[in-house]
């Protein structure tokens, strides 16, 4: 219900105003990004793993219970004819008690042979309980595997949200930097408008040539191709924007201060040092080793017999008839332990132990990997952020020097002092130095974040 009550917010927030910030751009693409929301699912479904894994460390308790009845017919050749040892006596010897005697035995005789049809009605239940006592420490070991592979997702769900945060700020800046980039453009664009203004007010007074003229022209020529393409990539790179924060809206547009971040400071050393600590990837390649180690010990448990508890209590009738009574009920009781010892599986269980030692040290070798990838990654990436700080300086230097070469060169051609080619030059340089310098404000601001996420920052 929160997560619905946010997207809504930021939905009318974004349709009132059109425009977005960095903030409500990540907070959109956590909420929409399908990677992150399965990275979301597995982490529900680790939890329930878990939950599982401890659940046989209880005991088992089941009601099983049973409800029938039969009704049988036996083949003519099974049924046999009624006894009557009455017929055999005397009647001239035998006494009356001869006479009940017989009568009684041939009862007896007739309710021991089947007849046909035969009813019979039956009920059971019983409560069985079943409670694992001993496996060798399978089961503990289960449990904290299940535990750590649970904390896994858990880092790697953290992981992937850190990378849409990242990537989300990318494609934010992008959209700033597209529009700088069209605003150099449109400038560039307006001042060889100007100045062609000013080259056709001088050729009506005869001071310049045609030739100046068709030069002025063409210059503006060349501009109008380029701001076109400035323009296609500031709608290409919004697009781009729009599916990272799953909205389809083409009013929503990026709006921000594009401008550098805060410096950072801190030693090449202290970003290593900070990075091997805070490192989600090599929390999870420890974390993978711990599981290795559990596997090991899980293996080696089967050296070990298996003890169980084994309780129950039954009740049961089995009746001639479908009529059941209170009275034709029976009880049972029973307890025992049962146990199961290992003696020879082939070998089988010395194999298992054997690849569970080389799994373990398998991932001390992966964990010792990734240990070095980091160092690597943090070490490139400070050397980037360093790069791009110190070129963005000499993209501030060469900017003010630009826009002072194409003021002199404007004043000394109005002045007709100057050519129209020395124009033409400053304000290409220019607006070649102004894109310079607003990708390297980019470069910062990206490589910037780019060594936060590499020593562990939370962005």
């Amino acid at each position: 219900m929160k997560r619905i009550v946010i997207i809504l917010a930021l939905s009318l927030m974004v349709a009132l105003i059109g425009a977005i910030t960095l903030d409500e751009s990540i907070s959109l693409a956590k909420q929409n990004n399908k990677d992150l929301l399965i990275a979301k699912e597995d982490l529900n479904k680790a939890d329930q793993t878990y939950y599982q894994v401890r659940a046989t460390l209880y005991p088992q308790l089941n009601l099983v219970g049973s409800y029938g009845l039969t009704k049988t017919y036996l083949p003519d050749s099974a049924i046999m004819p009624p006894v009557d040892l009455t017929a055999g006596l005397d009647p001239n010897t035998a006494s009356t008690n001869d006479y009940y005697l017989a009568t009684v035995m041939s009862k007896a005789l007739n309710s021991l042979m089947p007849s046909s049809p035969q009813k019979e009605g039956s009920v059971a239940l019983s409560l069985q309980l079943q409670q694992v006592l001993f496996t060798g420490g399978k089961l503990n070991y289960g449990i904290q595997i299940a535990d750590i592979y649970r904390r896994i997702q858990e880092l790697n769900y953290q992981l992937k949200e850190q990378d849409i945060v990242l990537s989300t700020t990318q494609m934010f800046y992008s959209c700033l930097l597209a529009d700088k980039l069209v605003g150099v453009q449109q400038e560039a664009l307006d001042t060889a408008r100007q100045h062609l203004t000013q080259v056709e007010a001088f050729a009506r007074e005869g001071l310049v040539s045609e030739f100046d003229v068709m030069r002025a022209r063409l210059e503006v020529a060349k501009l109008e191709p380029q701001l076109m393409q400035a323009q296609n990539s500031r709608i290409l790179a919004l697009d781009a924007f729009r599916t990272q924060i799953g909205v389809s809206d083409t009013t929503i547009v990026a709006e921000g201060d594009f401008i550098l971040p805060p410096k950072m400071d801190i030693t090449l050393e202290e970003a290593i040092s900070q990075g091997m600590e805070n490192r989600a990837e090599l929390t999870m390649a420890k974390k993978g080793t711990e599981v290795a180690e559990l596997q090991l010990k899980t293996e080696k448990a089967g050296y070990y017999p298996n003890l169980a508890l084994q309780a129950g209590a039954a009740l049961y009738t089995v009746t001639d008839e479908y009529a059941i009574e209170e009275d034709d009920f029976g009880t049972n009781y029973s307890v025992g332990v049962g146990i199961s010892f290992p003696i020879f599986n082939g070998f089988a269980t010395k194999a298992k132990v054997n690849s569970a030692k080389f799994n373990h040290k398998q991932s001390q070798y992966q964990q010792m990997k990734y240990e070095d990838l980091i160092r690597l990654e943090i070490t490139q990436n400070y050397q980037k952020l360093r790069h791009a700080e110190e070129n963005y300086y000499v993209q501030e230097e060469n900017m003010k020097m630009a826009e002072r070469s194409l003021q002199l060169a404007q004043l000394r051609y109005e002045n007709q002092v100057g050519i129209q080619l020395e124009v033409f030059d400053a304000q290409t340089t220019l607006s070649a130095i102004q894109l310079q310098y607003y990708q390297a404000i980019y470069e910062v601001i990206s490589a910037t974040r780019v060594l936060q996420k590499s020593i562990g920052m939370n962005l």
